[in-house]
């Protein structure tokens, strides 16, 4: 929130003294020292944490081991498709620059 000697620097229009509102801007962006209590703070954090973790919807059995299966297939299928594309390139260079060994 500005005070008022802010408002009165950042008004456009207005001719102050250039060391005046570089003090003022100055003011305005130290951050303001936090009252607090640091120990309840950092105890809420855990206490949000395991709050949030209850809120989580775990999945079954089934659809863990669904899933599973479907990561697996698709990682064979990538692996073959990038190994045919492998092969064909290795065997494209073989033939064009090395002269067909």
């Amino acid at each position: 929130m500005a005070n008022k000697e802010q408002v009165k620097v950042l008004q456009p229009g207005k001719t102050e003294d250039k060391a005046v509102k570089s003090q003022v801007l100055a003011k305005a962006k130290k951050p303001q020292a936090q009252v607090g209590q640091p120990k309840k703070r950092r105890f809420t954090f855990f206490s949000d944490i395991i709050g949030e973790l209850r809120k989580v919807v775990w999945p079954t059995r089934q659809e863990t081991i669904r899933l599973t299966l479907i990561v697996i297939g698709l990682c064979i299928v990538m692996g073959v498709l990038l190994g045919a594309v492998d092969y064909g390139f290795s065997e494209l260079v073989a033939k064009v620059l090395l002269g067909g060994k």
